[in-house]
């Protein structure tokens, strides 16, 4: 038997809100009735079994009952919102998910979206699970691009779909002709900073004025329930917004005419009462309009102005209004927009449709009538309705190779026109990349890009390169690459068997170490010692456990990869220190060296074949021999299914001048800290702090680290409550003092053993 949708919020009602206190009904609806609008229109378009849950969702329950989450989105893209703990209930019901109607909060620009990290985790969720994310507008989508997301569609709100009608916008637009001023409804912000141009509207409705909605904030729904209490009297008196500045005789009429409404199907009914809505409130008013009645939305910022645009509802700017022809502006956009109203909704009802059906969902038979509806030009005397517009174009790349020559990758887009892409060396812009043939391979409007690297902007061995769309500035895929752009990259480059790549000639001399030629002095192994006994009083003394993680050479891992002639010794550093530590005794500190768990690995490459690093899955292989010498109980490796395939940058493949990418096994899951600290210095010398509100308090990590660990930093950073990460190979004392950790965590790769580990 098939499982249910589990749908986020409510069908479209709060049950029983007659009897409940209004903050309760208020903030079940979202703190906010519009709403209950889109929940009403999401339960109603969806067929087949669903439930509905909250917010607060328990996810093994969700995971145990349903096949698939709906969440129909309001505007979660936004500064001053961390949906963190939402992305993390998510994450944790393993189930592929269905977005509708996302939407990015912004005044005037775009660029004021800028998400914080739990939100940001939340969107790269959504794109990871959702087949299509269904988004509201234009703005919204451009806010995805930033963030490298892009499967997305421009769709509107599912409120669009409420009326079933294919000829709705000719009806409204036919009555609406007809004469019909006298009863209109009102559905202003009640917020400060929109004070003055509500007032003028409120103003000029005058007598035809029979209804005032309140959808926000918790005060104005409480007052139109009937809430007199002395707080309510006060927000009435201050900060109602214009209602604030009426006089007392219009005021007094204003909350008369106050309604509040916590079910959409009861809100549509008392609309079809009136002639016409017009509002700052989308929901507002498009429930109007969906009830067969003329609206207009006065919009004043971004998220409000793209919905209209989207669904094609009347709409104006409320910067520069002329409230005194409020009524013939209203003429004109209805005129403008209910013609063409039926065409373009039947296209985007067959674009949400197919959405549906991209997650398995059948769509119910009213969404599948109007995908299919053709609106007949000129009913009721109404322009011909042209097509719907098409959607914005949405564009994507990769950036695939970076070396001293030169840059190149690819970029594709939803049109037959390929985007511009502008090419950063450590912050310097190189110019647009020359666009050259198709790449059929990644798809039908894809195009391969390249730029010369001239060599004046070779100021450095180290850089970091950035490959993004001109139009937006949102990076590519793999952009930003930090990577290495010395001359003789090449010749660290060791080709193995089956086109395992390894190192040499690099400082360390790992392959002397893996052959037993560079072995530990007697003057290291003290030094080795003296590190070991002081880390391990420095546990005791904070009453915490220490360990030191050896990340293995990828050499000793896949030592049958190495070219012939070339075997793995015992005789080698690390086994050196193993014997070291074996000797002295320690009583807090332990050394994993996880060797065995990484070259048995069998589901997904430990290490990739171009890189010398580990891969995720390696990590987390880590991680788990980690876990278990802590005792802890999460101490099981991963699970295969925890992972996808990605093209990743790769190390090693990058010197050779070529393709610097390989596919690599990818973590899918989604972490629950917070970076709460970050120095900004790159690579040696870099503090990151952590917060983690699921895990307890009390557990605090201190981790000295190198480029391995940037690996194992997500995990980890979400087993403690505060974890503070430093790469250096050595610990600093007053570190200690500072952080007072109750686990110290030192990761270093196995090839910088002959550098030992010190305190400073």
């Amino acid at each position: 038997m098939t499982k249910p949708i589990a749908v986020i919020g409510t069908p479209g009602r709060v049950p029983a809100a007659w009897r409940r206190d209004t903050a309760g009904a208020f903030g079940e609806t979202g703190h906010n009735t519009g709403n209950l609008a889109f929940q009403h229109a999401t339960w109603s378009l969806l067929e087949g079994e669903k439930y509905t849950i909250s917010f607060d969702f328990d996810p093994a329950a969700v995971k145990e009952r349903a096949r698939l989450v709906c969440v129909p989105a309001a505007n979660f893209l936004y500064a001053g919102f961390d949906l963190g703990g939402f992305a993390d209930r998510l994450a944790a019901t393993g189930l592929p998910l269905m977005v509708l109607g996302l939407g990015a909060q912004a005044m005037k620009d775009i660029a004021e979206v800028k998400l914080q990290p739990g939100t940001e985790r939340l969107l790269r969720l959504f794109g990871e699970r959702c087949a299509r994310i269904a988004v509201r507008g234009r703005h919204t989508a451009a806010v995805l691009e930033r963030y490298g997301v892009t499967n997305f569609e421009v769709l509107g709100c599912p409120s669009n779909f409420i009326n079933p009608d294919p000829c709705m916008g000719a009806a409204i637009l036919e009555r609406w002709r007809g004469g019909g001023r006298e009863r209109l409804a009102w559905a202003p912000t009640f917020y400060s900073y929109n004070a003055a141009f509500e007032g003028q509207i409120h103003a000029a409705l005058g007598a035809a004025l029979v209804e005032i909605v309140a959808q926000d904030p918790l005060p104005a729904v409480a007052l139109a329930r009937g809430d007199r209490s002395a707080a309510i009297a006060q927000w009435l008196e201050t900060k109602a917004g214009y209602l604030s500045a009426l006089a007392p005789a219009e005021q007094a009429r204003a909350v008369a005419i106050l309604r509040a409404y916590f079910d959409a199907e009861a809100w549509l009914d008392a609309y079809r009462r009136l002639d016409g809505v017009i509002g700052s409130r989308i929901h507002g008013v498009n429930l109007g309009w969906q009830a067969g009645r003329a609206g207009l939305v006065v919009s004043y910022d971004l998220r409000t102005a793209e919905l209209a645009e989207t669904m094609g509802i009347p709409l104006v700017q409320a910067k520069g209004l002329d409230a005194a022809n409020l009524l013939r502006r209203m003429d004109e956009a209805v005129e403008r927009c209910a013609g063409a109203y039926d065409a373009r909704r039947a296209e985007l009802a067959a674009r949400f449709a197919s959405t549906l059906a991209a997650h398995d969902v059948t769509p119910a038979p009213h969404l599948r009538a109007l995908a299919e509806a053709k609106a007949s030009a000129g009913t009721a005397g109404a322009p011909a309705a042209p097509s719907a517009p098409a959607a914005p174009a949405r564009a994507w790349g990769f950036l695939e190779l970076y070396n001293r020559r030169r840059v190149a990758g690819w970029v594709a887009s939803s049109h037959d026109t390929p985007p511009d892409v502008r090419i950063r060396l450590d912050g310097r812009d190189l110019g647009l990349a020359r666009i050259g043939s198709k790449r059929t391979d990644v798809s039908a409007h894809a195009w391969s890009f390249n730029l010369d690297v001239p060599k004046e902007a070779l100021t450095r061995t180290v850089m970091r390169v950035e490959a993004v769309l001109a139009a937006t500035g949102a990076q590519l895929h793999n952009s930003p690459v930090v990577t290495s752009f010395a001359e003789e990259d090449s010749r660290k480059v060791l080709q193995g068997r089956d086109g395992f790549l390894f190192l040499q000639n690099d400082t360390n001399g790992v392959l002397d170490q893996i052959q037993g030629r560079r072995r530990l002095t007697t003057a290291e192994l003290d030094a080795w010692a003296a590190f070991f006994e002081e880390l391990d009083g420095t546990a005791v003394a904070c009453g915490a456990e220490a360990f030191y993680l050896v990340a293995p050479n990828k050499e000793c891992v896949f030592a049958d990869r190495l070219p012939e002639g070339i075997a793995v010794s015992e005789e080698r550093p690390v086994r050196q220190i193993e014997a070291l530590v074996r000797n002295l005794g320690l009583r807090r500190t332990r050394l994993v060296y996880p060797l065995e768990a990484l070259a048995r690995a069998g589901a997904h490459p430990a290490y990739p074949r171009g890189d010398s690093h580990w891969s995720d899955y390696g990590a987390m292989l880590a991680l788990a021999e980690l876990e278990a010498r802590r005792g802890a109980r999460v101490s099981a490796g991963p699970a295969d299914e925890e992972f996808r395939t990605e093209y990743r940058n790769a190390d090693l493949l990058s010197k050779l001048g070529g393709v610097c990418v390989e596919p690599q096994p990818v973590l899918r899951r989604v972490f629950s800290a917070r970076l709460v600290g970050d120095n900004g210095v790159v690579n040696t010398g870099r503090r990151r702090d952590w917060r983690c509100e699921g895990a307890p308090a009390s557990e605090r990590l201190l981790m000295a680290h190198d480029s391995f660990g940037e690996w194992l930093i997500p995990a980890l950073a979400s087993r403690f409550g505060s974890t503070t990460c430093v790469w250096n190979a050595s610990l600093e004392r007053k570190l200690v003092t500072e952080v007072a950790p109750t686990t110290i965590l030192v990761e270093r790769a196995e090839r910088f053993l002959t550098t030992p580990s010190r305190f400073t």
